[in-house]
């Protein structure tokens, strides 16, 4: 596990007129980097979207292969041939690769410069020029921290307001301060973007002249989360995999009156319930020293299960208290999630015409670590 996090978001517009951006954003994390690119297609609609989405598809899936930036825009140039009419290329680019210390490259071309920001404050980035393919690539080495971020535009919000509003549009030193005002301890990835995307809007007076897309790295520390549910099948593992969930630096959550009550025997502490927090189609709640969220098992996890299906958001569950809605509100928080399966059969929860080896409360477990696989969440599932 690492000591940094990226989170990344973005918020666009398309055109007025066309129903599909012309810019594409492209995303990949795996252990070695987290890569993030950004590309504005030539024209708009169907076609920008088609040369765009190629071109951060690539950049993505090179550079994760650890290839070099001069092998990667040689395949742009070769995939994507120069504009013969207007004598410019189908698209531009601009490219992060992030690394677990912070030590980040950004590769530019022909798209508006990254803006990084440090505590509140606009950071000077280094550019070196370097002609690759024909091309002029700016690149750029970091270190970032935490509390870092990077923000990537593409030109239909460095020109929104061109002609109106402001006759230059909203420029770089407009947008710059607008971030310095607006980045704080409390905002996140998602709401910045959104902030910066509905802004340009504002701006053009609602008729979008150019796609516009804004892209946001937020450098912070991973939000982790364990997730206990259900008894070991060998009893004798019980004091191991208590020392394993209380040793975890994270929220702690258990799941389950036989697993809360392996937790209170071992720790020597006394669960007491919570009255307030019984609802009609869900059991009460408990408290026990140590543990952040003590929860019933299996209806509390089924109704999980179907939230997250129904694409249930945060903002829907943020601030109810009942057991389901808590729960999935700390997933939905977390970046990594710790699942510890107790294998440990409970007749109760047994469909005779399944195998011996499956309960329904580790059947349940899998299908929400899926789920939350497709929320780009980090989901480690582990057997006892």
């Amino acid at each position: 596990m690492n000591d940094l996090f990226v989170e990344v978001d973005y918020s666009q517009l398309s055109k007025a007129g066309e129903e599909l951006c012309g810019d594409s954003v492209g995303v990949e994390k795996n252990g070695r980097s987290t890569v993030i690119a950004l590309s504005d297609g030539l024209g708009s609609g169907v076609k920008a979207n088609i040369l765009a989405t190629l071109t951060t598809r690539i950049i993505v899936s090179m550079l994760q292969k650890n290839c070099r930036l001069d092998e990667v825009v040689e395949t742009l140039a070769e995939t994507l041939p120069v504009c013969k009419v207007r004598k410019i290329a189908y698209s531009t680019f601009s490219a992060i690769q992030i690394f677990p210390g912070g030590e980040t490259y950004i590769a530019e071309f022909d798209n508006p410069p990254i803006l990084w920001v440090r505590s509140g404050r606009i950071m000077h980035i280094e550019r070196k020029e370097r002609k690759i393919s024909n091309r002029t690539i700016k690149e750029s080495n970091l270190k970032l921290q935490k509390g870092d971020w990077l923000v990537a535009l593409s030109d239909g919000v460095v020109h929104a307001g061109i002609g109106g509003v402001w006759n230059l549009g909203w420029r770089l030193e407009k947008i710059s301060s607008f971030l310095e005002s607006t980045i704080n301890d409390h905002i996140d990835a998602s709401t910045l973007s959104r902030k910066l995307i509905e802004t340009t809007r504002s701006l053009y007076k609602g008729e979008i002249g150019d796609d516009a897309t804004c892209l946001i790295a937020r450098i912070r520390k991973p939000q982790r989360l364990v997730v206990w549910a259900g008894p070991p099948e060998n009893a004798k593992r019980d004091e191991e995999v208590v020392r394993k969930f209380m040793d975890f630096k994270g929220i702690r959550v258990t799941c389950g009156g036989t697993t809360g009550n392996i937790l209170s025997r071992v720790l020597g502490k006394k669960i007491e319930v919570d009255l307030n927090s019984i609802r009609e189609d869900m059991p009460p709640m408990g408290t026990l020293e140590g543990v952040d969220l003590l929860t019933e098992g299996i209806l509390t996890l089924a109704s999980v299960l179907r939230r997250l299906r129904a694409n249930v958001d945060l903002e829907d569950v943020r601030y109810k208290n009942d057991g389901a809605s808590m729960l999935l509100s700390l997933m939905l928080e977390a970046d990594e999630i710790s699942i510890i399966a107790g294998r440990a059969i409970n007749p109760a929860h047994q469909n005779p015409k399944l195998s011996g080896e499956l309960s329904l409360k580790a059947r349940v477990l899998e299908e929400v670590a899926e789920e939350l696989k497709k929320r780009k969440k980090t989901v480690y599932l582990e057997y006892f």
